[in-house]
């Protein structure tokens, strides 16, 4: 029994991390950038379920209120489980260490789903069910540049790889030139 609370942006971020390339875009942008993954996912399900594009204002206040769980849970879970992973503990049993490693791993991905209640509490209008898909592209790319002008970030053709990979799997029914294009990359 899962003590996660069932959520469609829950949902949709487990499905869409596990799509063609998308775990390596994210921790690319996550290391590279700064990138808050369940922020990067955020932007991608606002604009995929028909949400309007985020306001850098908004942008802004959500992050402020996401920033203190990141630095105080989050990235020590993520540091503490790659350390656990890393280093070589000496007189500690292998199989122990990875038993600690994975309950760490377990508690880092509980802290990311609080997370992602909490982001969604903060701003979830109400979808356009009947918004066609090459506007809801342009709202998952929008509201991308809008968390890339937050950081700070002038992306470049690494950065848009990385975004078009995402883009190809929270939009599999829009052909890929399609994608290509929204996101400034030459076809």
């Amino acid at each position: 029994m899962s003590d996660f609370l069932p959520h469609p942006f829950w949902n949709f971020s487990l499905e869409l991390y596990a799509g063609e390339g998308v775990a390596e875009a994210c921790l690319d942008l996550q290391e590279r950038r700064g990138c808050d993954v369940n922020i990067l996912l955020f932007c991608c399900w606002l604009g995929a379920s028909g949400r309007p594009t985020l306001t850098a204002e908004r942008l802004r206040a959500i992050l402020a209120a996401s920033e203190a769980w990141q630095a105080d849970v989050v990235k020590p879970l993520r540091e503490m489980r790659r350390r656990l992973k890393d280093k070589v503990w000496p007189g500690a049993l292998p199989e122990t260490v990875d038993a600690v490693r994975r309950r760490v791993a377990d508690a880092e991905l509980a802290a990311e789903h609080a997370e992602q209640l909490a982001l969604v509490s903060l701003h979830a209008p109400p979808p356009d069910r009947d918004r066609p898909p090459e506007k809801r592209l342009r709202a998952a790319v929008g509201n991308l540049g809008v968390y890339a002008v937050c950081l700070g970030v002038v992306p470049d053709d690494k950065d848009r790889k990385a975004v078009a990979a995402l883009m190809r799997e929270t939009f599999p029914a829009l052909a890929p030139p399609e994608v290509a294009e929204a996101v400034g990359l030459a076809a």
